[in-house]
């Protein structure tokens, strides 16, 4: 309900902001379907931060400080249906341990906005492309992880719940720069033994709060591409009904395969990014 209210009022902003909206970089019909195949895709485990990054560099959509603020509040709708679908498997994993990870990713967020919004593109494109390469190593870890044989538990210890804690407020933060924490928090989530089904629990329950904890000061500070917002929001919400319904199934080595690809591509276009035409202007000495 929360994620549908956000992105409800995304909506109405832009259509009372409509002419701003329409003057933005992008063609409607292109991101929308675009959408549609990004939340698609999220199904079936890819993040959609890294593909939603891919597309508004190679688009050039905006200037790099309204990125974080865009993967951010595209999430909001897709990624709320998609938690609740998991949320309704019985006994995925247990409370006290959804709820500490929830909180203190919730609390990270809002730190994390308040982080962001002094960082200027060019600082914030460092970064993701420095944590990117943190969360493929991580990817890395989980695969081997994973050939290890897969844990069974759905809820973890007191002392586990405190590491858990910590890494949880950490990803709130970097989540909130639009660094993905999939990678990242699959890898250790698995290693404390969680399930699989009870570690996708965690992170797409984790990945719904997160963004909807900071889309409060996202939406405030207007740093977001609105038209790329929308298409999210009524189409990329279609892509994640479509893979939850279809269950579509991929296997899992051509999926890590794919999933290291897609890191490699949006490292690259994070760390020698050319600088779209007009930016030079308005980051200054930065850029140059």
């Amino acid at each position: 309900m929360c994620g549908i209210l956000l992105g409800a009022f995304l909506l109405l902003r832009a259509f009372r902001e409509r002419e701003s909206v329409r003057a933005e970089n992008g063609s409607f019909a292109v991101l929308g379907a675009a959408e549609f195949v990004v939340f698609v895709l999220a199904t079936l485990g890819i993040s959609d931060y890294l593909l939603n990054t891919i597309l508004y560099q190679k688009l050039r959509l905006a200037e790099d400080k309204k990125l974080p603020g865009t993967l951010v509040a595209a999430g909001l709708v897709p990624s709320s249906v998609m938690a609740f679908s998991l949320l309704r498997v019985e006994n995925p994993v247990e409370l006290r341990t959804l709820l500490v990870c929830c909180v203190s990713i919730a609390a990270g967020a809002v730190l994390g906005t308040r982080l962001v919004g002094r960082m200027d593109g060019a600082k914030i494109r460092r970064v993701m492309g420095i944590a990117l390469i943190g969360s493929m190593i991580a990817l890395i870890v989980k695969i081997i992880v994973s050939e290890g044989g897969a844990g069974t538990a759905t809820g973890l210890t007191p002392p586990q719940l405190a590491a858990a804690l910590v890494f949880s407020v950490f990803w709130g933060v970097v989540n909130m720069i639009g660094v993905p924490m999939k990678p990242a928090g699959t890898a250790f989530f698995l290693i404390l033994g969680m399930s699989p089904l009870g570690t996708l629990t965690l992170i797409l329950v984790m990945g719904s709060i997160g963004p909807m904890s900071g889309a409060v000061s996202v939406i405030k500070s207007r740093r977001y591409h609105q038209k790329l917002c929308c298409a999210a929001v009524l189409f990329g919400v279609c892509g994640a009904v479509l893979g939850i319904l279809f269950a579509i199934t991929v296997n899992a080595t051509v999926l890590n395969v794919l999933l290291i690809a897609v890191m490699l591509v949006a490292i690259v276009s994070m760390l020698r990014k050319p600088a779209p035409s007009g930016m030079a202007e308005q980051e200054g000495s930065v850029v140059k």
